[in-house]
């Protein structure tokens, strides 16, 4: 018996609902329920990531939107229509077959030739070969068995996010570069539910009329493909938007047998794929960008856009600059949001988005090794989007926001300076933990109620430095607290405690100092009549 998987019907897409219950949808029915879905969670963020890429491709071929009329009308529907997916699927429905013998889904049918190896080579977290991990504690002995909703996910995952590296070779190329997803933080503007989701990403969709920009009228996604992709591998530029989000970055073919009256994916072969040949602030729509700065914080002159990705610890509400805010020079480009985040703008502008509303940034991505073949941490992080922020076209939110985070590095950096002169006058050679791990992960929640503090302010007509000021002293208590704890766990000898309380009455003064200097800036960059603080 030939297999077969339907992605349109059968249950692969995990889907989160109003009441917190955890199921699973065939593609049709996500977009057909998906004003009765909460969100979209993959079993990492990555996957999530991908997902969401696959599913904006499909909505953009089948509902445009054309303009911002078709947009308005769709978010005030009660529910995504069925009938432009289904005209749009009737003569590509065997495209979303996982195991169609000759075009399967995001796969090479022509890498049947080849030797398959473990299906573990689909999921990052397992062990393959000498690769030991970090999430998982199977052995390459152990037989990897996914079931095709796992294969599946995990297929889009791959071509998104995989590690670059030597892979199976079809003829004599091995080599790949890492997916296209692995250099930036993918960014999702998230709504109530999945068709908010869903709208607020999906920008105005013309390719006859180069929109969004960069994209042509032979944008297709991987399944509109006359057919299947050659297996040797290339090198090109992007035809468009959803050419971009369903990039053929690896060569796949899923291995099947069957087990107990159905079919499982025990073996795979993945080869290098498309390389992409792009530059990344002109092309990609769901990611920011920003210019460096030399070691004066000043930007560094004709430095190119680099993206803003996710790191450990120190979260990304850093960029929130870059993340929410429109940059109003003209002569030159200093940071690029999301595209989602313009069009948004735009449709507050013309009232077909509440103009106080607060949405969620949601951003993922994954940090690999120095070599960038093996995933060392997946990650998942998200800022508030008040609708006041993203339409604001000046630079006092700029300074504001600028100035509250570099209150925040600089106070950060007298725990750094504690500890580190701390030690080096006590000796200590034992091991002892970042300060900083008490202080960085603490700021992400206080943060965004400033940022929606801000959108209030601003709606309000009201000045937006008590706001700061309230901020100001969130850094100061949580950077206080931090040294509380950890003084807390240090030798009580006598010798100890004389050399903590000298070092301790150092970083007092200097965050003592970075407050009095941020206060003093904050009001050139407010305006509207002053409050007395609560």
């Amino acid at each position: 018996m030939v297999p077969s998987f339907d992605l349109l019907t059968q249950p692969w897409i995990p889907v989160v609902g109003p009441d917190g219950r955890v199921d699973a949808m065939g593609l049709e029915d996500v977009v057909a329920k998906a004003h009765t879905i909460r969100r979209i969670a993959g079993e990492a963020p990555t996957m999530t990531a991908a997902l969401h890429r696959l599913l904006l491709a499909v909505f953009h071929r089948a509902y445009g939107p054309p303009n911002e009329t078709v947009w308005r009308d769709l978010w005030e529907a009660e529910s995504i229509p069925a009938d432009p997916l289904r005209n749009y699927l009737e003569h590509r429905r065997d495209r979303f077959d996982l195991f169609h013998p000759k075009v399967p889904f995001m796969q090479c049918a022509e890498l049947r030739s080849l030797t398959p190896a473990t299906a573990a080579k689909l999921v990052p977290y397992r062990a393959v070969g000498n690769n030991v991990t970090l999430f998982d504690h199977t052995t390459s002995e152990d037989k990897v068995v996914l079931t095709p909703q796992e294969a599946a996910r995990w297929l889009v995952t791959v071509q998104a996010f995989d590690p670059g590296g030597m892979k199976t070779p079809y003829e004599k190329d091995k080599s790949s570069e890492r997916a296209p997803c692995n250099w930036f933080g993918v960014v999702l503007v998230e709504g109530q539910n999945l068709k908010e989701t869903l709208l607020l990403n999906a920008l105005v969709y013309l390719p006859d009329y180069e929109k969004p920009e960069m994209t042509t009228a032979d944008d297709r996604p991987v399944w509109e493909e006359p057919t299947g992709p050659s297996p040797r591998p290339d090198k090109r530029t992007a035809r468009g938007w959803t050419d971009l989000l369903t990039w053929p970055s690896r060569r796949v073919l899923l291995f099947t047998r069957e087990t107990g009256g159905s079919s499982v994916v025990d073996a795979a072969v993945i080869t290098p794929g498309t390389r992409l040949d792009v530059k990344l602030p002109d092309e990609e729509k769901m990611a920011a960008f920003r210019t460096p700065r030399d070691a004066k914080g000043k930007f560094k002159k004709d430095a190119p856009l680099l993206p803003v990705r996710l790191y450990p610890l120190r979260g990304v509400w850093r960029h929130s600059v870059e993340l929410l805010l429109s940059d109003p020079w003209e002569e030159h480009q200093y940071r690029q949001r999301p595209a989602a985040l313009d069009q948004m703008a735009e449709l507050a502008e013309s009232g077909y988005i509440p103009a106080d509303a607060v949405y969620t940034l949601r951003l993922f991505g994954q940090h690999l090794d120095s070599k960038a073949t093996v995933v060392e941490t997946w990650l998942e992080e998200e800022v508030p989007a008040p609708v006041p922020l993203i339409r604001a076209r000046d630079e006092q939110l700029s300074g504001i926001i600028g100035h509250a985070i570099a209150l925040a590095d600089d106070v950060g950096s007298a725990l750094r300076s504690f500890q580190s002169e701390y030690h080096r006058e006590f000796k200590a050679d034992q091991p002892v933990a970042d300060i900083s791990r008490g202080y960085w992960p603490r700021l992400a929640r206080p943060f965004g109620a400033f940022l929606i503090d801000l959108g209030k302010a601003r709606t309000a007509g009201r000045s937006e430095a008590p706001t700061a000021r309230a901020w100001g002293w969130h850094v100061v208590e949580l950077a206080r607290a931090a040294v509380d704890r950890w003084v807390a766990g240090s030798p009580a000898e006598s010798r100890a405690m004389l050399a903590l309380g000298k070092h301790r009455a150092i970083f007092d003064d200097r965050v003592q100092t970075a407050e009095r200097v941020f206060r003093a800036r904050i009001p050139s960059y407010t305006d509207g009549p002053e409050e007395p603080d609560a």
